[in-house]
């Protein structure tokens, strides 16, 4: 017997699957659901996706290290009350163990793995200590919970709180109808974007994503002075993940830390696209700097540069 013959035209079987969920989806008069659709098939067709699936597969060991290199997170910054207020749940081979809540502490892990997982696709390179900080402590999570599918518009939004995260606990689905809507336009994303083949591969990856919307989901009942999630709110999420995804996220800085003040005097800064480098002088920082050079590329700081000077003999 032939076996090959055996195989699935995986093609046609999920073709099948998006003529399937578009179907179910044609029913729904959600607003913005329409821009949803074709940001994903955008997304599906731009290479875009892909980049962040291969940048996925060359970071995703060094989330919790990366996680745990903050040694001491400030106390009023939303990983902290996020840690303190939410259900901490353990990982067994990266899947969480379930929990009686909708919005856990591993959602707001999973937003932090994903900005990695973007920040990593524009510096072309695993993160070093100040790019980590950048991730933690640049406040684009505050932006990205309080300003939804707005963060990258907002300049004012409140401190976060214990208060806001023991709230944002209560929050439930609205009903099921909500939830299998919610999953048909993550399955629509998955078989767009991804193979059946591809599926257990990126399941963790794709598990990322959907912690994401959700979070954000929930962010938006938040706002509304909810403790459901309606169908708006999952669009206001998907819409959230997908302008996170065409951001350049290392435009957003963490402030200056005790740390950095070690760096005065020392060190390089060097262009990831030219490979130009300046030497800093006494009394200047990595700080003092904007992070792009004159030829647009972006400047990096790095404590030493033999790499480069070997690459360049």
């Amino acid at each position: 017997m032939n076996w090959r013959k055996r195989l699935f035209p995986i093609e046609e079987v999920m073709e099948k699957r998006i003529k399937n969920d578009l179907e179910i989806l044609e029913n729904e008069d959600v607003p913005g659901l329409d821009d949803v659709i074709n940001s994903i098939i955008d997304i599906s067709t731009s290479g875009l996706y892909d980049e962040s699936r291969r940048v996925y597969d060359s970071i995703k060991s060094k989330f919790f290290w990366w996680e745990k290199s903050i040694h001491k997170m400030p106390e009023d910054s939303v990983y902290f009350l996020a840690h303190e207020n939410l259900d901490y749940i353990e990982y067994l081979d990266f899947i969480p163990y379930k929990s009686v809540d909708l919005i856990t502490f591993f959602m707001f892990v999973c937003m932090y793995d994903f900005i990695s997982i973007r920040y990593s696709m524009t510096i072309k390179r695993e993160l070093d200590d100040l790019d980590v900080r950048n991730v933690y402590l640049s406040k684009l999570d505050e932006q990205l919970i309080f300003g939804l599918d707005n963060f990258d518009k907002i300049h004012d939004w409140p401190n976060p709180t214990p208060e806001f995260f023991k709230k944002l606990k209560k929050i439930r689905w609205e009903n099921k109808n909500t939830k299998r809507f919610s999953d048909t336009i993550g399955l629509l994303k998955i078989h767009l974007t991804i193979t059946s083949i591809g599926l257990p591969k990126y399941a963790h990856f794709s598990a990322i994503e959907k912690a994401v919307v959700e979070l954000i989901a929930g962010c938006s009942a938040f706002k509304d002075n909810r403790e459901f999630i309606n169908k708006e709110d999952v669009v206001i999420g998907f819409k959230t993940y997908l302008k996170l995804l065409n951001t350049d996220v290392t435009k957003y800085r963490a402030p200056k830390s005790p740390e950095s003040y070690e760096k005065i005097g020392e060190g390089y800064l060097v262009c990831n696209k030219c490979k130009k480098y300046y030497k800093l002088q006494p009394s200047e920082s990595p700080d003092d700097f904007t992070d792009e050079c004159e030829c647009g590329g972006k400047l990096e700081y790095y404590t030493d540069i033999k790499w480069l000077m070997d690459n360049n003999d």
